[in-house]
């Protein structure tokens, strides 16, 4: 019998390291013990040394990652897991080996970057459903090689024009979530947009195995049990969420073979209606109604009204590559870019990677450009924010005079900068209606030079939790994201106003702009850090795609500003980064996934113009290439 029970938690082991200062033993100054009786006999009497306490670090053991460049196997039984893989025409890496191998055989097929990268989107939503979907939202950063262009498509979820401050519940975090929490999704407007502008094939051809996978069925998945466990309560409120993803309320067992078929639908759907198919048509009817009759705000015309935004990628430089990732209403592009341009300022490569100084002035780095991303990004359609200063080299430069080397910084707070709502903004927040217009990450690359690097999120796994009867997916929660008392500078619920996430898809090129390395990584702001860390690990230390993924790495907390979660370092590091005063938090790589440190997809451009894709064993990613 099968048990509903937690049965899959994710594994990860959190190591709390404490340094006692062990006092010496030493000769007494007293002698008031000698005798004055009989000065020839007497002796002084010392006292016995005190033992010297170690610290047992018997437990720890560092990752000689440089020696094995390749991932290790993650232990999956399924004959397609492979999470490192080289090929000469295209290569893919993403959350999932089934979806990596979908996207490669879109390439096979003649498909460009692009067709794979929608494929890869579908595939991971429907293997992985907690973490994605077309119930959610996205960024795609894109190197069109015939133009020699990069292009941000943004698909981010959008507010409902009937929400209010003060009075929509969105609360996601309830169980189950909010209904009123439910953004407008933007999936399937923002990749089919992708496919109609910059692809070579037709939505029919990219779903085709998708739709074929989701109707035959795949084998159970590595975290699909370790994802339900922890929403297990959220699910179970639903029962067609409930039977969708559990086997009539049980977990599935390994072997077992899973199918979605009312997904395939869907998806059937969208390969032969397009946009207006899943966004003004009965089949948005049949959503909204559904919906509505729970309570939720979604309308048709919300729907409808979606728009997908072509934006102008956020750009800079990192000694001597450049970096390109995605903007506002992202938080997380604006982030990674200051964070770089802080640790610029440092001479990273002199220190080495396995060092305290090092670990410190990346981890402060990130701290900034974290504060200032949240405290000044959001929808431009709604604020004027100062991301040009706060992207610019000159203000990195003063915010790196906060950071001593080898001291901890007691505060870290955002700069002295004014963010304002603009016209539009100004609109909505006096009430007036205004129309408007959990993550995984995946790259690739194709043998024209094209190069995809997107992330795709449900914000908490399962989302809302909602799945409308028939459909084969859940909303996301995204409301929860936004400011519902108008405390914040910015994220008021503004009707209208895209979701501002912490997602940040990289490509990073060399000094004349060519694409070598496209990366990326899910979890909150580890998807900003983890990325951080790998740039600098490829440019200053001169890792290839492998060992950038097998490092150990490390999360500040922005938060708190007191933790540092570090991974399997050398013990010197531990202890240097002890000795500064750091809250350090041990992260064991071994045992797999950390919502800390993130996990990521990689593909880079090798000297001899061949591909190597990697993908993160802490998740059981995949890689594929031909």
């Amino acid at each position: 019998m099968k048990r509903n029970l937690s049965l899959f938690a994710v594994a990860f082991v959190v190591l709390a390291i404490a340094i006692s200062c062990a006092a010496s033993g030493h000769m007494t100054d007293d002698l008031s013990q000698v005798s004055s009786q009989d000065p020839a006999t007497s002796v002084a009497t010392v006292s016995e040394p005190e033992p010297v306490v170690e610290e047992d670090y018997s437990w720890y053991e560092p990752v000689d990652f440089m020696s094995t460049p390749e991932p290790v196997d993650s232990g999956w039984t399924s004959d397609v897991w492979n999470c490192a893989a080289v090929g000469t025409n295209g290569a893919t890496a993403c959350s999932n080996p089934i979806a990596a191998q979908i996207g490669t055989q879109i390439l096979e097929q003649g498909g460009n970057a692009v067709d794979a990268a929608v494929a890869m989107i579908y595939a991971v939503g429907l293997l992985e459903p907690a973490a994605s979907g077309i119930g959610g939202a996205g960024q795609m950063l894109v190197y069109l090689a015939d133009q020699d262009k990069y292009i941000n498509i943004e698909y981010l979820t959008q507010v409902p024009s009937n929400a209010r401050i003060g009075e929509t519940d969105t609360d996601g975090s309830s169980n189950p979530p909010s209904v009123q929490s439910i953004a407008i999704p933007g999936v399937v407007h923002g990749t089919l947009t992708a496919l109609e502008m910059y692809g070579t094939m037709t939505p029919a051809q990219v779903l085709a195995p998708v739709i074929e996978l989701a109707r035959e069925g795949f084998e159970l998945p590595p975290r699909w049990n370790s994802n339900l466990d922890g929403r297990y309560a959220n699910i179970s409120s639903y029962e067609y969420t409930l039977n969708l993803y559990t086997d009539e309320g049980f977990f599935y067992e390994e072997g077992d073979i899973i199918t979605n078929e009312d997904l395939a639908d869907t998806l059937e759907l969208i390969a032969n209606e397009g946009i207006e198919g899943f966004y003004d048509s009965d089949f948005t009817d049949m959503m909204v109604d559904y919906i509505q009759s729970l309570g939720g705000i979604l309308t048709h015309e919300d729907f409808a009204n979606y728009k997908t935004v072509i934006r102008e990628p956020l750009v800079t430089t990192y000694r001597d590559h450049k970096v390109i990732t995605v903007s506002a209403p992202t938080k997380g592009g604006v982030a990674l870019v200051e964070a770089l341009n802080i640790a610029e300022n440092f001479d990273l490569a002199s220190l080495g990677f396995d060092n305290p100084t090092t670990v410190q002035l990346k981890a402060e780095s990130f701290l900034l450009g974290c504060k200032d991303g949240v405290s000044f990004v959001s929808d431009p359609a709604y604020y004027d924010m100062p991301i040009d200063t706060i992207t610019s080299k000159e203000y990195a430069a003063e915010r790196a005079k906060l950071i001593t080397p080898n001291q901890k910084m007691r505060t870290a707070s955002a700069g002295k900068l004014q963010v304002s709502l603009t016209e539009t903004g100004e609109k909505v927040k006096k009430g007036d209606v205004f129309d408007p217009g959990g993550t995984t990450h995946l790259v690739c690359m194709d043998k024209y030079g094209n190069v995809v690097s997107t992330t795709n999120t449900n914000g908490q796994n399962f989302g809302s939790a909602l799945a409308v009867p028939g459909t084969g997916f859940v909303f996301s929660a995204h409301l929860m994201l936004f400011d519902n008392q108008g405390f914040r500078k910015v994220d008021a619920l503004l009707p209208g106003a895209k979701t501002s996430s912490t997602i940040c898809p990289t490509i990073v090129a060399d000094e004349n702009g060519k694409p070598v390395l496209a990366l990326g990584s899910p979890g909150n702001w580890c998807t900003c850090s983890a990325t951080f860390e790998a740039i600098i690990n490829y440019v200053d230390f001169g890792f290839d795609a492998a060992q950038i993924v097998n490092a150990p790495r490390t999360y500040r907390d922005y938060m708190t500003s007191k933790s540092i979660y570090v991974e399997n370092y050398s013990l010197e590091t531990y202890k240097g980064l002890l000795d500064m005063g750091f809250d350090v938090i041990g992260s064991d790589i071994s045992a797999g996934y950390s919502s800390h440190v993130g996990s990521l997809a990689a593909v880079e451009v090798l000297e001899d113009g061949t591909f190597r894709a990697v993908g993160d064993h802490r998740r059981y990613y995949g890689a594929s290439a031909y």
